[in-house]
């Protein structure tokens, strides 16, 4: 398996010959963040289409959001989502350093500004706070609402408590409250040969254009204090 990942995904490669507890901080970043981006399909996204189902005169596709679209709600609402998420100062699960845990908004917020940038082929904001985004959970759920009816070019004044109704408003509690430290408590009594299988399939799909971010994060691993190697097996 060693010798094919030199090959067909030489980027786990390098990140496999990390240190154990070293490699499972990588792992556990790229996994939360890949879990990240599916709650918010699954719990944001869905109340959009059921809208749009209902909704007499809506701009909607027959057979649901476009991936297009898709995509381009699921990016908005993570933008938002990391501006205002509340990062707990230490991992609950206990295997991960605190710096890197205060940094995981910042790091998945660099992915996702990245794919943006790629997809639109333009400048954006290079990080999370150079977005317009608010700091205020309240405020951001709002800000995100506003930017989908631009996107689905939806009139409906009602949209927003509609949206909210649906379970948008209480998906976005829990994601922007306690999504990093529940992931995290979760993700701590995964065996680890569980989770670097699946970090190595997260890999395996990275486009391109984020290889270089999640390189810069492996080394900031590699070279960080001695103390992750004293982390909790």
């Amino acid at each position: 398996m060693w010798l094919l990942d030199m090959f067909r995904n030489p980027l786990w490669c390098w990140i496999s010959r990390l240190a154990l507890n070293r490699r499972r901080i990588v792992a556990t970043a790229l996994c939360s963040f890949d879990f990240l981006r599916q709650q918010v399909e699954k719990k944001l996204i869905v109340p959009a289409e059921s809208f749009l189902r209902e909704t007499p005169g809506a701009a909607k596709p027959v057979m649901g959001l476009t991936a297009g679209l898709r995509t381009q709600l699921a990016d908005e609402a993570l933008l938002g989502l990391l501006r205002c998420c509340k990062c707990p100062a230490s991992d609950p699960g206990h295997k991960l350093p605190p710096d890197v845990v205060v940094g995981l908004a910042d790091l998945w917020g660099a992915f996702v500004l990245a794919d943006i940038s790629h997809r639109l082929d333009r400048p954006v904001p290079s990080t999370l706070d150079r977005t317009d985004f608010s700091e205020d959970p309240d405020k951001a759920r709002a800000q995100v609402l506003e930017r989908w009816k631009e996107i689905l070019g939806v009139a409906a004044p009602e949209f927003a408590a509609r949206i909210n109704a649906g379970g948008f408003a209480e998906a976005w509690d829990w994601l922007t409250r306690m999504f990093i430290a529940d992931t995290l408590e979760g993700m701590a009594a995964v065996p680890d040969k569980m989770l670097f299988s699946q970090a190595r399939q997260v890999v395996a799909a990275t486009p391109p254009h984020r290889e270089t971010l999640i390189k810069r994060f492996v080394e900031y691993i590699d070279k960080g204090p001695d103390r992750y190697d004293d982390l909790p097996q």
